[in-house]
């Protein structure tokens, strides 16, 4: 421990040059309007020349300093790597846009697509480079058996400070380039007011004062997805979303005005998200797609069904179009925003967008069960799931009626073209709904889910999958249990007679796992409704008078009371 102290205090005259370093290029390409983004190049670079410069050494210098020839190739040569490496780091980083599976794959698009990784990463890496160059040149100055020991020790303070150093120096850049584009922008955002807004709005307004203060914000975005340039078009396109949801939140106007303010916001950064389509510029359309969903959810929050349901209708479009161009990424974040905008009308009782919402997400579960893409379509079931949830919530009957329907479509779609997990997971989703909805008494609702899961289970049936029909007669038990605690008799019924239709595949193709689990539903059943209960196996019964089903029929039967001596159900 001793000897570490001072092994600090040699390393500390190399941080504070390497950080002083850093903060004199940032200064100097600030001061003359440069790009700050390749500091981290910039300096790695600089590594480079002293790795080169070390390498000479030996011609000119004493042969009493210590030099090892191999370790300063080596490290020049990493050097050089490092600094390609911030180069591709720097370039504007387009992810995939398919879905990748391997893992190193996955690694690089996730730091393509973040820009917050490759800047950063760019900083560290150049940080390090300078720092270990320094190191160096203090092992030939300050060589003895006590430095060399400490060499591991070094190495990872090289490593800590330059990760220290690299993040703050992101940082920095982040607040010089808002800086930049604050300046930039400045002049023509004192324009953007209430006021202002409005009159180049008004229909047949032909006033000098009507331009619209928003253009000339909208043109220096357009240039920039254009030339390419990302930095101006994304701090632009930042800058209308809180412009809008601004307006909509504080400016206390009425409904009317407001819909034509939002209409006039999302027109514009809905071109801008086609732009960015055609231009293949992926980040500028991926945040029209984050502003739209965002001022979305304020609109619901204003109830402006017409702003609402115009933008889920702009994001259906954007989502066929990233369909036919491949983009499967990029359609994740379409996904993402309508389940956003559905669930907030969900949960702010806004029926009309969380039906439109259903409508959007059926057919596009529709179109990625013909396309088998797993990912997409477990996206867009669970994003129905949420809208759902919410509308529980706020007792849209309605809604929970919709939603569920939606499910059953895609679920039997899924089954019917082998893709069953799929389907599991709407079967879960529809037994927690239902649960919900009995234990909130919205019984047309609940009977909506039942009926749901029927079909969903009925498929199973057809296509003999045990799992899917264990998990169907285990959900339809647990709500109609839950419908019966909460005297809901009509959904009760319906559970029964839907749990009877099930079960009949199972006993009919003798699944002995899934006449099991049929069995331990019922008997789950006739704790609280018994004559029911009795009354539905008789009804079963009928399906199977003589034979072998008439055996199978029998070991369900043998099941079902095993199971209530269990549950202890007289």
């Amino acid at each position: 421990m001793l000897g570490f102290i001072p092994v600090i205090f040699q390393f500390v005259p190399i941080t504070i040059f390497s950080a002083f370093f850093i903060l004199i290029i940032f200064w100097v390409k600030y001061v003359n309007k440069l790009d700050l983004k390749s500091v981290g190049s910039d300096i790695c670079l600089c590594a480079v020349f002293i790795q080169i410069t070390l390498l000479a050494m030996p011609v000119w210098m004493s042969s009493r300093i210590y030099f090892n020839i191999l370790g300063h190739v080596t490290v020049t040569v990493l050097t050089v790597m490092m600094w390609l490496m911030t180069v591709w780091l720097l370039k504007h980083g387009k992810a995939s846009r398919t879905r990748s599976s391997g893992f190193f794959h996955k690694i690089a698009d996730c730091i393509k697509k973040q820009s917050i990784i490759r800047e950063s990463l760019s900083y560290i890496l150049g940080t390090f480079a300078f720092t270990i160059s320094l190191m160096m040149i203090l092992n030939m100055v300050w060589y003895s058996q006590e430095y060399n020991m400490n060499q591991t020790v070094l190495f990872i303070l090289a490593i800590l400070s330059s990760a220290a150093i690299g993040y703050g120096g992101y940082n920095i850049y982040q607040y010089l380039q808002n800086e930049q584009y604050s300046q930039s922008f400045e002049r023509f955002v004192k324009e953007i007011t209430r006021d202002n807004v409005l009159m180049s709005i008004q229909q047949g307004s032909n006033q000098m004062h009507d331009r619209d203060p928003v253009q000339p914000v909208v043109d220096i975005i357009r240039g920039s997805i254009m030339e390419g340039i990302p930095g101006p078009s994304l701090y632009g396109l930042n800058l209308l979303e809180k412009s809008c949801i601004e307006l909509l939140t504080d400016s206390g106007l009425r409904r009317t005005n407001l819909n034509k303010i939002t209409f006039h916001y999302i027109t514009y950064i809905d071109d801008f998200g086609k732009l960015a389509l055609r231009m293949d510029e992926d980040e500028a359309a991926s945040n029209s797609i984050h502003s739209m969903a965002e001022i979305g959810i304020c609109a619901v929050s204003k109830n402006l069904e017409t702003s609402v349901e115009d933008i889920l209708q702009r994001l259906s479009e954007y989502y066929e179009i990233l369909q036919l161009k491949e983009f499967e990424v990029m359609k994740l974040s379409v996904t993402g925003g309508i389940s956003q905008v559905g669930s907030a009308a969900g949960a702010h009782g806004m029926e009309s967008a969380s039906l439109k919402s259903g409508d959007i997400l059926d057919r596009m579960g529709a179109l990625e069960v013909r396309n088998r893409d797993s990912t997409a379509l477990k996206e867009i079931i669970s994003a129905l799931y949420n809208i759902g949830k919410e509308s529980i919530g706020t007792q849209q009957e309605s809604s929970v009626k919709h939603i569920a329907i939606k499910l059953r479509n895609i679920g039997i779609s899924a089954i019917q073209t082998g893709q069953t997990d799929e389907a599991l997971q709407i079967v879960t989703n529809l037994e927690e709904l239902g649960i919900t909805t009995a234990s909130d008494t919205m019984e047309v609702g609940t009977q909506q889910i039942i009926w749901s899961l029927k079909d969903i289970g009925v498929a199973y049936g057809y296509q003999q999958t045990e799992t899917g029909i264990n998990m169907s007669v285990n959900a339809l038990g647990n709500i109609g249990r839950r419908s019966s605690k909460y005297q809901l008799n009509d959904a009760v019924e319906q559970a029964l007679w839907s749990l009877k239709e099930v079960s009949r595949y199972p006993i009919a193709d003798g699944m002995e796992t899934a006449i099991k689990k049929s069995a331990i539903s019922f008997a789950g059943m006739a704790e609280l409704e018994n004559d029911k209960v009795e009354q539905t196996l008789l009804d079963i019964k009928q399906y199977f008078h003589s034979g072998d089903v008439a055996e199978r029929f029998n070991k369900f039967e043998h099941e079902y009371f095993s199971a209530r001596k269990t549950t202890g159900a007289r």
